[in-house]
């Protein structure tokens, strides 16, 4: 088969090259060239250019840490392509594992249900921009890492977000609170935004008032003032329902 080198793309990741070394359609790819050397755009109906693309997409993938199942659900690629890349970039074959398919894991901590509405919210305002899905979960991620100091989603837990909502494990909501749209399980108590949660963490659910940290012991929810209140309010209903 022969073999043929790009001259309008100096800067293609060798990794790469091997989609586009060689084919069987030199014309195609000699027209392609050419119109790159004239400065025009590539033509977006040549199948080689696809190809080229995906690649780009598998390799900036992996380079967020995306495993080689994830990277072929998202391009389309094959097993045997995607490892060569993968071994190629990191020196090592891919490892093994499922993507994820339940929402234990971001159900254990208030922290990842938070960065998982960032993520959700970043898919939503970028899922209708016509990019291929592996492009805008590219974007999301490198967004969301620009976004957060100490990130806990890695690329693996971001992309399977958007899912659990398709999947109508999660369904949008409005918090009670800040009128907020998030994303949760139903059966959660209260429609309560992961922000909220952690705000009232610290914070009167009645008045605001700050509250002291408590290292051991029942979560406060309410300020000493608002707690005396809510007890006198008690007897007082009790007092009036023993007396007629």
């Amino acid at each position: 088969m022969p073999c043929y080198r790009l001259r309008a793309w100096p800067c293609f990741p060798d990794c790469c090259r091997y989609f586009l070394m060689s084919t069987d359609k030199p014309d195609h790819l000699s027209a392609a060239t050419a119109d790159l050397d004239r400065g025009q755009g590539i033509p977006g109906d040549i199948e080689i250019v696809n190809d080229a693309q995906k690649a780009l997409e598998a390799v900036h993938l992996v380079r967020l840490g995306a495993r080689a199942a994830l990277v072929c659900q998202l391009t389309g690629l094959t097993k045997k392509v995607v490892g060569r890349l993968y071994a190629r970039l990191t020196g090592m074959p891919s490892p093994p594992g499922q993507v994820p398919f339940t929402d234990t894991w971001y159900l254990k901590s208030n922290r990842r249900m938070l960065d998982a509405n960032l993520v959700w919210h970043l898919f939503v305002q970028l899922e209708h921009t016509g990019c291929s899905g592996a492009s805008v979960l590219i974007h999301v991620y490198e967004a969301y890492l620009d976004i957060t100091d100490a990130p806990v989603l890695s690329l693996t837990r971001a992309s399977f977000v958007p899912r659990l909502v398709t999947m109508h494990l999660w369904y949008r909501q409005i918090c009670d609170y800040c009128t907020m749209h998030f994303i949760a399980p139903l059966e959660q108590v209260g429609a309560t935004c992961p922000v909220c949660i952690d705000y009232f963490n610290y914070r009167c659910r009645r008045c605001g008032t700050a509250i002291g940290h408590r290292t051991a012991g029942r979560r406060r929810v309410a300020c000493s003032g608002c707690h005396r209140n809510q007890k006198k309010g008690k007897k007082h209903s009790l007092y009036r329902t023993i007396n007629g």
